[in-house]
């Protein structure tokens, strides 16, 4: 807009200037056009999709449509603004065009050429026509510039200027009008001399034409083929009758131009001379066949006629030589009869043979030519042979040394344009040379060969001629071969030179390229941009690896060919070019080079980019974990914090990768991003090792919580046993309650090993005890419910010995211990319970505090003890602890009634795992238990008690090997602990988040594909894993790391899932659409994973 405002018209110098300028802007406008319409179609179609969008895009459109027109009708007005400014020298500058295109008019008619034949002189004719069209044109033009410069502003000098140049174009316009008309008129002469010579030229080829018809020796064998002569000779005659006026007419004109002393004139007399002689031997001799065929005619009616006459004697004598007499009297009557009539037939016929007599005595006497000597003719037609042989061998000879001097001239050529052009015309005459002469060699030598057959009497001179004949011409071909192989070599020589040169030119504008290259390196970012024009640039110069290598070849056969100052041209040049293309290589390697360390370093900057922002992802989701309330929970978050561990490791060779490429840009000065990325994989690693260590803790905290809940209520149901005061009324009663004692007795033999685990420390309470510096006290053994005046001073705080930052440990410790302390307090069992009532003791750091809350512990009941702690304890814990104990209690009913055999064998066997496993480490450590305990303790039954040492590690201290997590079928339970109970249901699964992880085998049909009905719609049974707003799909369990059919995740967002009630063929069966039209059937094998299922895909899919 700004470009077709401008209005600064003053400076007259720059005027054209931007005139052309406004022109390229006028067309680029026209090209915008075109953009235009496609913004309008664009905005339509929004409308259409989109009709909330209508009134903004209508506005945008209707503003974008006004400023078009407002700069389309700015751009015309500055146009005729500018053309009004320049119109002066617009003016000038047609008249200049004008008045040159007239002087190379005035040039053309200074030469005069008539022309050398008719063709030229018609070209030359169309020529000053098209002259002349160009002065009417003109003309034309001149009238239209006077009526332009009429309306020129009376500007002096601009004025005066347009008037001298429009009077000197007028004046030579003027000048022009005479040569026009005097080159018209000597062409229209010319060309009547070059009409009549061809006229002349066409009328004797035609009269040579059917001059050999006339002149045949042809007069026919038979009476039809000499009658067939005749209508030839006869329609020759017509035809020459009917040309004769042509030829008359022609001959006429002639001889008016040949009274004309001139060299053309001379010409034409010579042809008038040649016409006329053709002409009469044309006549004579078609009248002197006429008569020859007819005294042919004539011979051959009187053969026919006396072979006829013979035939019909031959016939009649058959008939006379008959000697059949007749058997009796009327037979040889009527044999006599015939015999009568044949003797009057013969008679009769005796007319006939008079007439042919005297026919032939005719004939003789009129002196046939059949009946002359020939003998003579064979002397003269002998001599009119050797006289025509003669003749061409004459002409052969002189044609063959004119083309010897063709073929030996010494001229090679200046340059390779030159020899080229020589090279051509002399193929075309080797070609021309060859056809030709071949063609007149083989009819002499055929020629001679007939009339050596014949026995010509001058046979041998005959043969000589020949051997002459094909001597020369052997000669003329090897100098046509000597000539073609020079100009051959003198060709390579001269193309070498000329290859040389435009592959120097080549190479040349190659170097000149190449610092384009490097600058497009240094201001783009882009590495394929990079990348795609170095490979352009390499692919040019390999187009050019081929001419190299063959000038190379050429160069060192001309070497094998040349010597002297041409070898030593050959070899300069040679090395000319190899020195440049050496040059060349050297620099597009430097440059490939520079871009190849620059894509280097792109490439890393954007792999380290991802590497941290993946980093940072996976730290973000370390940190962002929920508080587990249980262990299954843990186990959940140990699982999926493994899971991590595992993307780490998958993602470690591609940061080694991303660490060694950075290693090798260190030369460019880039170890920012190294040490950012070195930095931020180990602070990932530090940060899962502490969160795994935390988790692990956290595993062992609850895992203690939840025995310790299986033990209290295995005491809780053996007390009534207990504290029977039953002793038996009889013998049989009395033996029962023995063999009940026995049971009772040998089931707290197997729980004693679980009391023993429970005693031994855990890895906080021993953080705990050397943040103190105080002996540790198992948390079962610990004293909770204490007199306020009883109640020892707190230990202070000291920062824990974890693996993690001070401020973290201390809030992950404390967070743990109030969270176990709070079940434990509610779990723990009663101390008379594990320590054999009031009479057992234990040694503790507080005996008195000991003595004291056992003695008021025995006093209570258990209601009142159970009602005193629900009152020490605070209220939100005993609500929680309530709220969990009924949704547990709950989901054991629930998953035994839908649980079968299978599952339960599966918790069998893992719980019986993890008991051999607690008891190899308990009996692992049972002498140092031995040599180290003070005092056995006695359960109420007389069992002794295994008490635990302090510092003793128990077996889920150890470290364990890591295990990859298990998949999980959706009715599978989770991994129990080492006590818990097998009636146990499944823990309560989580909320589903964004990242939602779940996994279990499901039926899976594609109804629908693409908005289409899917081709194949049958069940499949597969692995179904999701995980981060996907679902994927597997074989089984063990091949996740390849998808079923190398399928995509299935994205879930966009998503609706559904119930199908409509599918009445199977039970629990939902339907998943997805955001491009496609509908999947999923089954699962019962109404709870149904649930769980389609509530994790909802939430992911929001």
């Amino acid at each position: 807009m700004l470009m077709a405002r401008d209005g600064n018209c003053d400076d007259m110098q720059k005027l054209h200037k931007k005139w052309l300028k406004h022109q390229a802007f006028m067309a680029e406008l026209a090209q915008n056009k075109e953009w235009l319409d496609k913004i309008e179609r664009e905005g339509q179609h929004l409308i259409q999709e989109k009709p909330e969008l209508s009134p903004l895009v209508r506005q945008k459109l209707e503003e974008i449509r006004q400023c078009w027109l407002d700069l389309e009708s700015t751009t015309q007005a500055r146009a005729q603004q500018l053309f009004q400014a320049n119109k002066a020298d617009l003016l000038a500058q047609s008249y200049r065009s004008l008045d040159q295109r007239l002087g190379q008019m005035e040039g053309q008619l200074a030469y005069v050429d008539c022309g050398h034949d008719l063709a030229t002189v018609n070209r030359q004719l169309k020529k000053l026509q098209n002259m002349e069209y160009q002065m009417e044109e003109w003309y034309q033009e001149v009238g239209e510039l006077q009526a332009q410069a009429s309306a020129v502003p009376q500007q002096t000098r601009a004025k005066e200027t347009v008037a001298e140049q429009q009077a000197a174009v007028e004046a030579r316009m003027v000048r022009l009008i005479e040569p026009l008309k005097e080159r018209r008129r000597l062409l229209l002469a010319s060309k009547e001399v070059h009409q009549v010579g061809r006229d002349l030229e066409d009328e004797m080829l035609w009269v040579q034409e059917r001059l050999p018809l006339a002149m045949s020796q042809e007069h026919g064998s038979s009476l039809q083929s000499v009658q067939q002569l005749m209508k030839k000779n006869q329609t020759l005659q017509k035809e020459l009758q009917g040309h004769l006026s042509r030829v008359e007419e022609v001959l006429e004109r002639a001889a008016i131009f040949a009274s004309v002393r001139s060299p053309e004139a001379n010409a034409v007399h010579v042809g008038h001379e040649q016409l006329s002689q053709l002409w009469a031997l044309l006549w004579a001799e078609t009248e002197r066949r006429q008569l020859v065929l007819d005294a042919m005619y004539q011979a051959q009616q009187y053969y026919f006629d006396t072979a006829e006459v013979e035939a019909w004697l031959s016939e009649q004598e058959l008939h006379m030589m008959n000697e059949e007499k007749g058997k009796d009297e009327p037979s040889t009557l009527q044999l006599l009869k015939k015999h009568l009539v044949l003797e009057q037939t013969i008679e009769d016929y005796a007319e006939t043979i008079g007439l042919l007599s005297q026919q032939c005595r005719q004939l003789l006497e009129m002196g046939h030519p059949d009946w002359l000597a020939n003998k003579h003719t064979i002397r003269l037609e002998q001599q009119y042979w050797l006289y025509q042989l003669n003749r061409e061998v004459d002409e052969l000879e002189q044609w063959i040394a004119q083309r010897e001097v063709v073929a030996s001239s010494p001229e090679l050529g200046q340059d390779f344009e030159h020899v080229s052009l020589l090279q051509e015309k002399f193929t075309e005459f080797a070609s021309e040379t060859g056809s030709v002469g071949q063609e007149r060699v083989t009819a002499v030598n055929q020629m001679v060969d007939e009339l050596i057959d014949y026995g010509h009497a001058e046979a041998a001179v005959i043969a000589e001629w020949k051997d002459a004949v094909n001597e020369s011409w052997a000669e003329l071909l090897e100098l046509i071969e000597t000539r073609a192989q020079m100009l051959a070599a003198s060709h390579q020589l001269h193309k070498f030179f000329a290859d040389c040169r435009e592959v120097l030119s080549q190479i040349e504008d190659k170097h000149r390229r190449l610092p384009e290259v490097r600058i497009c390196q240094s201001s783009t970012a882009n590495t394929s941009t990079l990348q795609r024009l170095l490979h352009g640039f390499e692919q040019d110069i390999q187009l050019l690896v081929t001419q190299v290598r063959q000038l190379q070849e050429s160069a060192a056969q001309l070497r094998t060919v040349y010597a002297g100052e041409k070898a030593e041209a050959i070899a300069c040049r040679e090395h000319q070019v190899m020195q440049c293309w050496k040059e060349l290589l050297t620099s597009c390697e430097e440059c490939r080079l520079q871009i190849t360390t620059e894509t280097d370093k792109l490439r890393f900057l954007g792999l380290a980019r991802d590497q941290i922002m993946w980093m940072d992802s996976i730290l973000c989701q370390i940190n962002t974990g929920e508080k587990p309330r249980d262990v299954s929970s843990v186990e959940v978050l140990m699982n999926y914090h493994q899971s991590l561990r595992n993307e780490v490791d998958a993602r470690s060779q591609s940061v080694m990768e991303c660490i060694d490429m950075g290693k090798m840009l260190l030369a460019a000065r880039n170890p920012a991003k190294l040490d950012q990325v070195v930095a931020k994989q180990h602070e990932l690693s530090v940060k899962w090792d502490k969160h795994w260590e935390a988790l692990q803790q956290l595993l062992e905290v609850h895992q203690f919580a939840q025995e310790a809940v299986v033990a209290e209520a295995w005491l809780t149901a053996q007390e009534p046993l207990v504290s029977s005061r039953e002793l038996g009324g009889s013998v049989d009663e009395v033996e029962q309650l023995i063999r009940r004692h026995e049971a009772f007795r040998k089931a707290a033999a197997t729980w004693e090993e679980r009391f023993s685990s429970l005693r031994r420390l855990t890895t906080v309470e021993k953080l705990k005890a050397e943040q103190s510096k105080q002996p540790a006290t198992p948390l079962l053994g610990r004293k909770v419910f204490l007199a306020p005046q009883d109640a020892p001073p707190a230990p202070p705080p000291s920062p824990p010995r974890l693996p993690l930052s001070p401020k973290g440990r201390e809030m992950i410790t404390e967070r743990a211990e109030v969270a176990v302390m709070a079940e434990v307090v509610l779990q723990e069992p009663n101390r008379d319970r594990l320590y054999g009532g009031p009479k057992t003791f234990r040694t503790n750091p507080e005996p008195q505090v000991h003595t004291q809350t056992v003695q008021l512990e025995c006093q209570m009941s258990p209601e009142q003890l159970i009602q005193a702690r629900k009152n020490e304890l605070p209220q939100e814990v005993w609500r929680e602890h309530t709220e969990r104990r009924e949704r547990r209690t709950l989901e054991r009913q629930t998953s035994s009634e839908q649980e079968g055999h299978g599952s339960h064998e599966g918790r069998r066997r893992e719980r019986d795992r993890h008991r051999l496993e607690r008891q190899e480490s308990s009996e692992h450590d049972t002498g140092k238990e031995q040599s180290d305990r003070r005092e056995v303790s006695h359960l109420p039954n007389g069992l002794p008690e295994k008490s635990s040492r302090p510092d003793r590690p128990r077996a889920r201290d150890r470290p364990k090997p890591r295990r990859r997590p298990r998949p999980k079928e959706t009715g599978e339970t989770t991994r129990r602990s080492r006590s818990a109970p097998a009636q146990s249901g499944p823990a309560a699964p989580q909320p589903p988040t964004h990242s939602a992880h779940h996994e279990g085998f499901l039926f899976r049909k594609l109804d629908i594909e693409s908005l289409k009905k899917s081709t194949n719609r049958s069940w499949v049974n597969l692995y179904c894993i999701l995980h981060k707003g996907g679902l994927g799909f597997y074989k089984d369990a063990k091949n996740t790391a390849t998808a079923y059919n190398n399928e995509p995740m299935l994205n879930l967002a966009h998503c609706h899932c559904d119930v199908t009630n409509g599918y009445k063929k199977k039970k629990n069966v939902f339907t998943l659409k997805t955001k491009d039209g496609s509908e999947f059937l999923f089954h699962a094998k019962d109404e709870v994973s149904l649930v769980f299922f389609k509530t994790a895909m909802e939430l992911d899919g929001n």
